[in-house]
């Protein structure tokens, strides 16, 4: 009796179950990765952030370019809170 069929076909199994496990990773690690990128708009990959405020992301970014101070950055920060609790 021909186990091998001829071809030394034993080794076939090999990616017979290797690729559709591969192809059942990708899909996981698709999933995954939507998920992970579908979260909340304030939220980065450092945590949680106001990025849905336009003037408090300006000044962010003008006190990191090194525009403004710490100190000037907080004074305009204030006065950003101040004016929306009226």
């Amino acid at each position: 009796m021909m186990w091998d069929y001829g071809f030394g076909g034993w080794w076939m199994w090999i990616p017979a179950v290797l690729i559709p496990l591969l192809v059942i990773a990708g899909i996981i690690v698709m999933i995954v990765l939507l998920v992970r990128s579908g979260g909340s708009p304030g939220r980065g990959p450092t945590g949680p952030s106001d990025t849905t405020d336009p003037a408090r992301r300006l000044l962010e970014e003008r006190l990191a370019r090194g525009e403004i101070t710490p100190e000037q950055y907080r004074e305009l920060l204030d006065t950003l809170e101040e004016g929306r609790r009226r």
